[in-house]
């Protein structure tokens, strides 16, 4: 019938998080707080209570960093709203992490008990020297997990996702483990997430906080 979509749309995710982290040097770190994301504002909110209070808002490539409304700092993030955890699960591409829509294809499919493993390699040889493989592994068309190399074949990072819950027919993980690998060891992280809303009604002015201009 004309008019009726019977596809459920989300537009909203937010959460309350816990990032356990683990630095090479021994070293760990815990941040509590809670996450705010919105795909058409295309800014990730982090309202922080642990360990003091602050904002972080990534937006584009850039991290600001706010504490009661200063900004404290400004700097480049590896982390992009449109290509995160939160832009994926909102917009049903978690299953691929994005990569059916990228400069990748698939060149291998191999079933592994109940896993499906999936290589994606770049497309583009000028891309080619910049990233290598990525092997994802799924089950009942469910993210599990997924590695990411660079061209010489050499594993930079894996990430993990475990327990998802559906909320208002959005599937969820609830936990993300990230391995970082680097010449100094490895960064173990992993971030959890309760309470989670989808698309909340209201908080316009946390969903789509407003930067200064600089």
């Amino acid at each position: 019938m004309p008019g009726i979509n019977f596809g459920q749309q989300f537009f909203r995710i937010s959460a309350d998080f816990s990032i356990k982290e683990k630095i090479a040097d021994g070293t760990s770190k815990l941040i509590v707080g809670k996450v705010f994301y919105d795909l058409s504002a295309e800014k990730i909110i982090y309202d922080i209570s642990f360990p003091e209070p602050e904002t972080w808002v990534l937006k584009d490539t850039t991290l600001y960093r706010f504490q009661a409304s200063e900004l404290l700092s400004k700097t480049s993030s590896f982390i992009i709203p449109n290509s995160s955890f939160f832009h994926y699960t909102l917009s049903g591409q978690l299953a691929d992490f994005g990569l059916k829509n990228s400069g990748y294809t698939i060149v291998d499919v191999e079933k592994k008990e109940q896993q499906i493993l999936t290589t994606w390699e770049p497309k583009e040889d000028r891309v080619k020297t910049l990233m290598g493989k990525v092997i994802m592994s799924n089950l009942d068309k469910k993210l599990q997990a997924i590695a990411f190399y660079n061209p010489n074949s050499d594993l930079l990072s894996k990430q993990f996702y475990k327990n998802y819950i559906n909320v208002s027919g959005c599937e969820i993980p609830t936990e993300i483990t990230q391995i970082n690998y680097h010449d100094q060891g490895q960064n173990y992280q992993v971030t959890s997430y309760k309470n989670v809303v989808i698309n909340e009604k209201g908080n316009e002015i946390i969903y789509d906080y407003k930067l200064p201009d600089l």
